[in-house]
């Protein structure tokens, strides 16, 4: 087994030496499995940028306390939500291990990353199912978020104008080599009522139809009284592209409440 094997091992097990006295012979014993191995994944959080280079495949690793066998075999569960139900899949609804290895992984496919929506985040956990093989750690259930991984470059200088901060602008555009993604990098921080070292980008995406879709942003604008001020897409302004002419209906919200539907304006170059 290699060094940084054994010390995750140790750190992920809560293995620890017991010294008794200042001589170094006097070293208690490290966690003990009982010969039974034991699973945990490495942490309880995974956030993963999916690109082309995975296959359309998302591997989580699951850790064992031996090398040793193919034993435990590892039940688990998986739970998709919100847009992520009927999109994601567990290919390896039980999971082996190979011997003389203290890692396997779970896999979780998807068709086809270009269906995935660029700018959205997909939210999913999974659980080993079996309590009588968690380790000591109890990291036992992992919550995944994915979200594709966009490549931006530079597209040119378009002009924005905004009905509801007031003003118009010229404002630097990226687009994304994987698709019809475009980034307004710093967009409203532009008076001086903002603070302008403060650089919140917005994203938003053009569907083949020519509808734009862009989830809930920060504007980087926190009000006074109210705090930061988020722009969502508003169900009563359409947000499309037309021409050279893209038009984002936005409704601008803090946590409580919301200040109203509103038309924002970009001219693309």
């Amino acid at each position: 087994m290699k060094t940084y094997s054994r010390i995750f091992i140790l750190f992920l097990f809560l293995g620890a030496l017991l010294i008794v006295g200042c001589n170094q012979d006097n070293i208690g014993a490290l966690y003990s499995d009982g010969g039974k191995p034991q699973v945990a994944f490495s942490s309880t959080v995974l956030l993963k940028s999916m690109t082309p280079a995975d296959n359309n495949e998302i591997q989580v690793a699951v850790y064992r306390t031996s090398n040793k066998g193919t034993t435990p075999q590892v039940k688990l569960n998986f739970v998709p939500s919100g847009i992520s139900i009927g999109k994601f899949t567990l290919k390896t609804p039980t999971l082996s291990f190979v011997d003389g290895s203290n890692v396997a992984y779970a896999v979780i496919g998807y068709t086809d990353i270009n269906a995935l929506k660029a700018t959205a985040k997909y939210a999913m956990t999974l659980q080993i199912i079996d309590t009588t093989d968690w380790s000591p750690s109890n990291m036992n259930v992992i919550a995944i978020t994915a979200q594709r991984q966009l490549t931006f470059e530079p597209f040119g200088t378009g002009t924005f104008t905004s009905t509801f901060f007031g003003g118009t602008w010229n404002q630097p555009i990226l687009k994304a080599q994987e698709g019809d993604v475009y980034r307004l990098p710093a967009l409203y921080p532009k008076d001086d009522y903002m603070n302008p070292a403060v650089g919140y980008d917005f994203t938003f995406a053009v569907n083949p139809d020519n509808t734009i879709s862009f989830d809930p942003q920060q504007t980087g604008y926190v009000d006074a009284t109210y705090g930061m001020i988020t722009i969502n897409q508003s169900t009563t302004i359409a947000s499309t592209l037309s021409g050279k002419t893209v038009t984002l209906g936005g409704k601008f919200t803090v946590a409580l409440g919301s200040f109203g539907n509103f038309k924002e304006t970009l001219l693309l170059p």
